[in-house]
């Protein structure tokens, strides 16, 4: 048996208007059609819902209860369809994304006050978490966006992986340092000495910076002191020797004004390279992609600034101390070595 939404619509409408004429133009059918469905609803259940008799169509003892329930079913129905509709409007207007460390310093955290500002209707749950947390809450669609380090995701089938704009970084200290003033140093150097920033994905592990340890069972690296928040191991360095590793734009007030010193090394790894991640086949919703696009033309102006930053830190060494250039150290990073000009 099979009794359709529209067949208790038209019921409805014959029993308040008591003339098949009425219900019919009511509905924007016509007279014969409505009168079928009625009839067809009356053989499924096998009962007449009308007496016709009269001038005025009236309900049956059966159709007084089948109207009974046909005003419930048709209520529930309105329910549910405004609380599908703004289900959409919610899900247009929401931005559920999880962010890694660095990509929340570089872009991503300034990228959301700009949406709120410029959508100041939309509904946004975000949270910094490691770069394994995210594509895991990403997978589980937890989320809607992934902004995090995308080294070890760019074959994954099952996300869609958009590169952002790589950025130089650099190991920094604090005014003070043993090694602040150092003209070049070496990898023996910076091992002496604990290190505090996020998980490194695998793919520096042929590297061993610090002689790190390494997750036995994610294969990252895990810095002396593993740090989420940026700001936290900004007091860390600032407070002890530790080392901290930044893109110069994210110590930049704090190198103008002396607190910290750019150290001269670099290695092959030391590159932010984050992007943004979702699930294949998760249509994003409008503030979704209105979000990436404020992101991207953020990263742009970064990318060129960081590197000017980056060039200009290593003009500012002492001029009595001889230039340092880049040469391969035996265990494949890449320690700065001095030359005097």
């Amino acid at each position: 048996m099979n009794i359709t939404l529209r067949q208790l619509t038209h019921v409805l409408s014959v029993a308040r208007h008591g003339s098949f004429h009425r219900a019919a133009r009511d509905e924007h059918i016509s007279q014969p059609a409505l009168s079928r469905s009625i009839q067809n609803l009356e053989q499924a259940l096998g009962v007449p819902l009308f007496d016709r008799t009269g001038s005025r169509v009236k309900p049956t003892l059966e159709g007084e209860a089948v109207l009974r329930r046909a005003e419930q079913i048709i209520g529930i129905t309105k329910e549910l369809r405004r609380d599908v509709d703004l289900l959409k409007l919610l899900e247009t207007d929401r931005l559920r994304v999880a962010i890694g460390t660095y990509a929340a310093e570089m872009s991503a955290v300034t990228a959301l006050g700009q949406l709120i500002d410029q959508l100041p209707g939309v509904r946004i749950a975000a949270s910094i978490r490691s770069w394994r947390n995210v594509e895991e809450l990403v997978l589980q669609r937890s989320v809607d966006l992934g902004l995090v380090d995308i080294g070890n995701l760019r074959r994954r089938d099952d996300l869609v992986v958009e590169p952002l704009p790589e950025h130089a970084v650099v190991f920094f200290c604090r005014a003070g340092h043993p090694l602040a003033d150092q003209r070049s140093v070496s990898v023996s150097q910076l091992e002496s000495y604990p290190a505090a920033f996020t998980e490194v994905p695998p793919r520096v592990t042929s590297y061993r910076p610090f002689n790190a340890l390494a997750n036995q069972a994610t294969g990252d690296i895990l810095p002396h002191i593993v740090i989420e928040q940026f700001s936290v191991a900004l007091a860390v360095v600032a407070g002890s020797d530790t080392l901290g590793v930044a893109a110069p734009v994210q110590i930049e007030a704090q190198v103008r004004n002396g607190d910290f010193c750019v150290l001269p090394f670099r290695a092959p790894w030391m590159k932010l390279e984050y992007g943004f991640i979702s699930l294949r086949g998760n249509k994003l919703s409008q503030a979704v992609e209105f979000y990436m696009q404020i992101v991207r033309d953020l990263e742009s102006d970064l990318a060129s600034r960081n590197q000017a930053l980056f060039d200009e830190f290593w003009q500012r060494r002492p001029a009595t101390q001889p230039q340092a250039i880049a040469k391969p150290d035996i265990d494949g990073t890449a320690g700065w070595r001095s030359r005097s000009p």
